[in-house]
């Protein structure tokens, strides 16, 4: 603002110069007429013409030399003002600049907070599902060690109820082989015929039967050879031995190592 009021001033001061400049060449041409009307030297005339043609020059040179500083001056203020200029866009620029550094780096923290933000997030979720996997390891184990700890009692109460079953079975089994064959040494005694000389002598023999009871074979294994023979005969004699009909009975009778003895 103050510039621009110091450069109105000059110009109405320029404005001012020049209306006193045309005021006195004005004058001084009616004073020179006159002075020509009333002189009649022609020297004179010459010289008043010389005259205020110097006046007029140094008044040129003296407006002259006024613009040439008030240009100067113009000049210097408009310089100035374009250093000015230059200086506020080079501030401008510097704060425009630091602006950008300024939100860059809070972008980057921002970017660099997100960024720990979601691999603190991503480690948290890593450790849960490890613990979850973990957890489900744990229960799978346990539950698995209930399972084989469970399976092992049943197979072990398994164990125990087949044995019992087997041992029942088997000595069912024996229980009806030894009647069987207590009923065929029965048979065996009520069919054979022998003399007094047969008295404290004995007679081992094979007998195999059929699933009816039928004698298949028969087979001397040692012993008194007259008891002997009449043991076969005794075995022999009737058409069939008493046999069970269970099969697991029969299975263990089916061949028979007898011993006769008197």
């Amino acid at each position: 603002m103050k510039e621009k009021k110091a450069l109105w001033i000059s110009f109405g001061l320029h404005v001012v110069l020049v209306l006193a400049l045309v005021v006195s060449v004005s004058f001084d041409k009616q004073q020179t007429l006159v002075s020509s009307a009333q002189a009649q030297p022609i020297k004179a005339v010459f010289i008043d013409a010389q005259a205020i043609a110097d006046k007029k020059k140094k008044q040129q040179e003296a407006e002259a030399q006024a613009r040439k500083k008030e240009q100067a001056r113009l000049d210097r203020i408009k310089k100035q003002q374009q250093e000015k200029e230059r200086k506020r866009k080079l501030e401008q620029e510097r704060k425009r600049k630091e602006e950008a550094v300024r939100k860059k780096r809070e972008a980057d923290a921002r970017k660099k907070a997100e960024q720990e933000k979601k691999r603190q997030e991503e480690q948290r979720a890593l450790e849960r599902a490890k613990r979850e996997e973990a957890e489900f390891q744990r229960r799978v184990a346990e539950e698995k060690a209930q399972q084989e700890a469970l399976e092992k009692e049943m197979a072990e109460q398994l164990a125990k109820e087949q044995a019992a079953i087997a041992e029942a079975q088997q000595k069912r089994v024996m229980s009806e082989l030894d009647k069987y064959r207590a009923l065929i040494y029965q048979t065996i005694y009520q069919n054979l015929f022998v003399d007094d000389s047969a008295k404290g002598k004995e007679c081992r023999i094979t007998v195999k039967l059929a699933s009816n009871g039928l004698v298949i074979d028969t087979r001397i294994e040692g012993g008194d050879a007259a008891l002997c023979r009449a043991s076969q005969s005794a075995v022999l004699r009737p058409e069939t031995l008493p046999v069970s009909k269970d099969p697991q009975v029969f299975e263990q009778m089916k061949t028979l190592k007898l011993t006769v003895k008197l």
